[in-house]
Order: structure tokens, then C-alpha cells, then sequence
């Protein structure tokens, strides 16, 4: 399709508007694929209000993120990420969870529960499950949603994974 429109361009309009047709269309899926492989932090932001049933506040500040692409044709992902907020945000969150039915507590996960996650190994995979001061997930059919609160006060990790 892209060549028929090259070709019909070219003819109707000059060699300059075909070639700027080519390289517009290049350029679109350009960044489709590296919006798609690395996604920016509002993709990590909308994660973060998904799991966590909150708006992500104004304190926080991504540290690490990852996400693998989506599987083809289910659109099956993962994703983690690292965030610091401030101490009477990370205390909210904290009475907002252990305080919500939909939420169970869950103290630790770790990533070869899951089949090797590359995302969760990524962002949080050093990090011990000494250091989780809470966790709480909340599953559905196809997913897991995951948030764990570490004992510094002002770190958590969020993590999406998709079966």
C-alpha cells in the first residue's frame, strides 16, 4: 500500500512529496517500534495507577524501569519499576493497601516465580526480600499485580505480569 501511494504520489505530485511520503512513513514506525521496546515514563506512570488504584503522586520519581515487549497476538506483557516517593506518600499507600479487600498481602515475590522475568530481574531482582517491609498483590485471571514497600521508608516496587 505504502508503494502504491509512492508510485501515485510520484506521478501526481513530484519525485520530492514520494520520497518525503517514504521517509515519513519510516520514521512513524520507527518510533512505534522504540516507543514499543523502551516506553516512557507515563507507561510506567499508567502501571503504576493500573496496580495500584491510585494517581501517581507528585512526589514520585522513577529510579529503574523495564517492560518486554508484547507477545503477538494476546499483547501479553511485563513490566517493573522502581519508584521513590515521598515518606507520607509511601505511608498512604501503605494504610490505603492494607486497608483495601482487593489487595492480599504477598511479603516477597521473585522474579523465577515467573518464568525468569527479564523486566522484574532487571529493576528489582538484587534487591532481597529482607528488604520488603510489605507487599501486597492483587490477581486476576491473566495477571499479576504487584506492589512491595521496602524498609527504607520511601521505595516500592511496582510489577505487571501478564500470563
Amino acid at each position: 500500500m505504502c508503494w502504491a501511494v509512492y508510485r501515485w504520489l510520484q506521478r501526481r505530485i513530484g519525485q520530492h512529496a514520494s520520497i518525503l511520503f517514504l521517509v515519513g512513513v519510516g520514521l512513524l514506525v520507527s518510533y512505534t517500534f522504540y516507543t514499543a521496546l523502551y516506553p516512557a515514563d507515563e507507561f510506567y506512570q499508567e502501571k503504576y495507577e493500573q496496580i495500584t488504584l491510585l494517581p501517581f503522586p507528585a512526589s514520585g520519581r522513577l529510579i529503574k524501569k523495564d517492560a518486554s515487549y508484547p507477545d503477538v497476538p494476546q499483547g501479553h506483557y511485563r513490566a517493573c519499576a522502581l519508584v521513590e516517593v515521598a515518606p507520607q506518600d509511601y505511608q498512604r499507600l501503605q494504610q490505603y493497601l492494607a486497608n483495601n479487600p482487593r489487595f492480599s498481602p504477598r511479603s516477597c515475590i521473585l522474579g523465577d516465580e515467573y518464568y525468569d522475568d527479564l523486566p522484574f530481574e532487571k529493576v528489582a531482582g538484587t534487591i532481597s526480600c529482607t528488604r520488603y517491609a510489605h507487599g501486597y498483590a492483587q490477581r486476576g485471571p491473566f495477571e499479576l499485580l504487584y506492589v512491595g514497600l521496602l524498609n527504607d521508608g520511601k521505595s516500592l516496587v511496582i510489577y505487571r505480569f501478564s500470563i
